[in-house]
């Protein structure tokens, strides 16, 4: 059986500092209002990686030797989280104060003997806390089996999914090539755009947004109560589902909207009738829509999201054909997918900003989870994860945050570092009911991930 739970033993925790500071780069590295949509907040992806043939001191060797030269390309990730004393606004302080290197052992535990479907009995005990005001968390996790993971922990402030990404990728190339970076990252926030004079947006973002406080979230005991797992998807089923979701003779339906309309069919099923209606919301990445040329903002560095949502019949959903629900999440996702939408986003937070003067911060609306039931999805997709540092690519990778008292349900969809088209879902926060949807039957979609599907078997005639 699985275990439910093992203890983390901290073996060593130093700080690193980049080796050649960038000549000239600001003292300050200020973020932008896009940053500010999320503030600032912990952010995780975990790999796991099975036993590489040479051990793990020489992975660890490697990991230790690129590090200065890797912050010294991602200069803000060597210093530290402020706040300016004037605004209380989160800044960067690039003081090269270093970035954290963490070894932990999960002593007498192996790979095989992880349950890798629940994240707070697994995943979620990998990753490590780190202080708030540390800008890098590289966190190195070794199992009994000789398997490891290796944890990229962040400040959203610094990084959506998308840089994230990037950050494992340049990561695992410095280390595989000894120093090498083929594309090195974007810090320049000068494609951005920036708030007008005077600002101007509409007057609906107002209602998208509402202040973070303990009078707007749900209680401890609702939030304890979700569930968090974590699913793969095979690549024939994503096929599947696009070839459903895409009308006869019309354009193919990309993978993710099909995926989205499957899940928000789900939602309906599981809400059945305790509610009359109930919503999708999406995180979308909009690089393209600030910077339309070919891979110009592929590795910047820092925060392009936006939000939207949209609430439908369940009945309605329940009947409709899989192709007319994502024609319906099809056409919610491309609504905001414009320069325009992120033009009004940096003018509201201009405004709003001030929020920070009092401690406070803002979040979307549905977060919160008030109203009709609620499903956040995002894609940290098409990105590839790569991760091989010389030694093997990861066999898994899940994005991974602390949700907090937010009442609405989640999930991301990552590409699987194997290239074979499927896709893990993590970073879920899910209520029992819509597990129990998800999971019915053998021919879910969505499977529960496993030691086993990830090639960590136990030991011939060894107990678990």
């Amino acid at each position: 059986m699985p275990l439910e739970r093992f203890d983390l033993r901290i073996a060593s925790r130093e700080l690193v500092r980049a080796s050649r500071p960038p000549p000239g780069f600001p003292a300050v590295h200020a973020v932008s209002n896009l940053d500010l949509v999320l503030g600032p907040l912990p952010i995780y992806l975990v790999s796991i990686y099975p036993p590489p043939p040479c051990g793990l001191d020489p992975v660890l060797a490697a990991v230790r030797a690129a590090l200065p030269a890797y912050l010294s390309r991602f200069f803000p990730f060597a210093g530290r989280v402020v706040r300016h004393p004037d605004t209380n606004v989160p800044e960067v302080a690039c003081s090269n104060a270093g970035a954290e290197l963490v070894v932990a052992d999960a002593a007498g535990v192996p790979l095989a003997a992880i349950d890798f479907a629940r994240f707070d009995g697994s995943l979620g005990m990998i990753q490590i806390p780190f202080d708030a005001g540390l800008a890098l968390s590289l966190q190195v996790v070794r199992f009994a089996c000789g398997g490891y993971s290796l944890t990229v922990g962040t400040n959203h402030l610094l990084a959506d999914g998308r840089a994230l990404i990037v950050l494992l990728n340049s990561l695992a190339e410095m280390v595989r090539t000894g120093g090498g970076l083929s594309r090195g990252p974007l810090l320049d926030r000068s494609s951005l755009p920036v708030p007008r004079s005077p600002p101007r947006y509409s007057s609906s973002l107002d209602a998208e947004f509402t202040r973070f406080t303990p009078e707007t979230m749900i209680n401890p005991l609702l939030a304890a109560a979700m569930e968090r797992r974590v699913y793969r998807i095979d690549a024939a089923d994503l096929v599947g589902l696009q070839k459903a979701a895409s009308p006869g003779g019309g354009r193919r339906t990309s993978r993710f909207v099909a995926l989205c309309a499957h899940v928000w069919k789900l939602l309906a099923r599981a809400v059945g009738d305790t509610d009359p209606n109930c919503r999708m919301a999406w995180i979308l990445e909009g690089r393209r829509c600030i910077q339309p040329s070919e891979g110009a903002l592929d590795l910047y560095m820092g925060n392009v999201v936006t939000y939207t949502s949209r609430e439908a019949s369940v009945a309605e959903l329940l009947r409709a054909p899989l192709h007319e629900v994502a024609a319906a999440a099809g056409a919610a996702m491309a609504s905001v997918m414009t320069r325009d939408r992120f033009q009004e986003l940096v003018d509201w937070v201009e405004v709003n900003k001030t929020a920070y003067k009092d401690g406070g911060k803002w979040t979307e609306a549905v977060n919160l989870g008030l109203g009709s039931p609620a499903l956040v999805i995002s894609g940290m997709l098409p990105f590839a994860i790569d991760g091989d540092l010389g030694f093997g690519k990861p066999r898994m990778v899940s994005p991974w945050l602390r949700h907090g008292r937010l009442g609405s349900a989640s999930m991301m969809a990552v590409p699987c570092p194997s290239g074979d088209g499927s896709w893990f879902i993590g970073g879920t926060r899910l209520w029992p009911r819509l597990v129990e949807v998800i999971e019915a039957g053998p021919d879910s979609m969505l499977k529960p991930l496993t030691a086993a599907s990830l090639g960590f078997e136990a030991p011939h005639g060894s107990r678990l």
